[in-house]
């Protein structure tokens, strides 16, 4: 691909972002938010592959760190990317609407301490990015524990504090997992693997990150909806509605269902051309899956900004890891 290509692209989508601003302000920065949750997800689980290799070892992590090196050293550009969520935050949440405890609104949701949890979060991943804290078992450990401690507040606050509003204690840990699932499945689309070893261990990583994704996040969709709990099904509901039950159908069949069967056939685990088709499907079934959480709060006009949204932050991020390719950036170990 051309260098210049990611980049034109990306000031297509903004021209057109911009205009779409220009007449409804508050779609287009409620598009953005759902843009920078799901692409953040790749350069994030990235590290924590990373991160996790550094405790474990194995010679998985030589094999993909030529994409995961890059792709979590572009979460500083993340800052950049969450800015307009900052800036426009009152077009996006309006948490005295919220279904929440009193405390909770007025005191965890004080604007300047969600900007700072983000913030704060976002420093802590591009400090254990950049100064390669995967290199140490010890670094590699400490860096895990910040992650989960950064992991337990942020999806929460960027995806569940959106009307309805909800609280579940589990839900940034799942997210996590979802995020590793993400870049795992990026590594399958674009690591040049060589059949053999390398394809095995990722295709069990994919599994691996599947099955966790799908305990916590549809098994407490299960459990929520049929125990009727009251403070927690009426976040369900609104995704219900409108056609968007069929949309997460379709999400947990293509990201879901489609690839666990096909990573249990030898062939898929065995050539590269089949599991990136299967790491395709997977980043497919993740997008309806943010999309379900966060667009159907704010209508399904939401989708084309964010398509917008995403090509512009996109291209960029993937620019910059051309960039940290070229200056040898996958061999920070």
């Amino acid at each position: 691909m051309r260098w210049w290509l990611p980049i034109l692209i990306a000031a297509v989508a903004a021209v057109a972002l911009i205009l779409f601003a220009l007449s409804d302000g508050a779609t287009a920065a409620r598009a953005w938010l759902c843009a920078f949750v799901l692409i953040s997800m790749i350069p994030i689980g990235s590290l924590v592959l990373l991160l996790v290799h550094g405790i474990s070892g194995g010679r998985w992590g030589e094999d993909f760190a030529p994409v995961l090196v890059p792709a979590a050293r572009t979460i500083p550009l993340l800052f950049v990317a969450f800015l307009p969520v900052m800036f426009f935050r009152p077009l996006i949440y309006h948490w005295n609407e919220l279904a929440l405890p009193h405390d909770v609104t007025q005191f965890y949701l004080d604007p300047l301490f969600f900007d700072a949890r983000t913030l704060i979060g976002l420093l802590v991943w591009s400090v254990l990015a950049w100064t390669s804290a995967w290199r140490t078992p010890t670094f590699a450990m400490a860096g895990i524990v910040a992650h989960l401690v950064v992991i337990s507040f942020l999806p929460a606050d960027w995806v569940l504090t959106i009307p309805p509003g909800s609280v579940s204690a589990g839900f940034g840990l799942g997210f996590g997992v979802e995020q590793i699932f993400a870049a795992a499945a990026f590594v399958a689309i674009i690591a040049p693997q060589a059949p053999g070893r390398a394809n095995r261990d990722l295709a069990g990583i994919m599994l691996t990150a599947l099955l966790g994704t799908v305990y916590f996040f549809y098994m407490a969709f299960i459990i929520t909806w049929y125990g009727n709990i009251p403070a927690k099904v009426h976040w369900y509901a609104v995704r219900a509605g409108d056609g968007w039950a069929l949309e997460m159908l379709a999400a947990f069949l293509i990201g879901a269902v489609l690839p666990f069967l096909a990573i249990l056939n030898p062939a898929v685990r065995r050539e590269p051309p089949l599991l990136r088709i299967v790491g395709a499907l997977a980043l497919m079934g993740i997008a309806l899956h943010i999309v379900w959480m966060i667009i159907p709060a704010f209508g399904v006009m939401t989708i084309i900004p964010a398509i917008l949204a995403g090509l512009i932050i996109a291209p960029v991020l993937w620019s910059a890891r051309g960039s940290l390719l070229v200056l040898g950036g996958a061999h920070g170990r």
